[in-house]
């Protein structure tokens, strides 16, 4: 596998992971409060992009 095939894959699955948190935290009819609470949103935002923080988790 190339670095590129890797970066692209890699990818892939951060994209996976973005749309994972959004259902977790939509709740099973998407309208759960979780969603648009002040834990949910940075947590979707941060998947939104491909920046790195290390200090992300608690």
């Amino acid at each position: 596998m190339t670095d590129a095939e890797r970066i692209a894959e890699l990818e892939a699955k951060i994209q996976q992971a973005y749309h994972v948190i959004g259902q977790l935290l939509g709740g099973p009819d998407g309208k759960s409060e979780d969603l648009y609470s002040p834990q949910g949103q940075p947590a979707l935002d941060y998947f939104a992009h491909e920046d790195f923080d290390e200090d992300f988790l608690p």
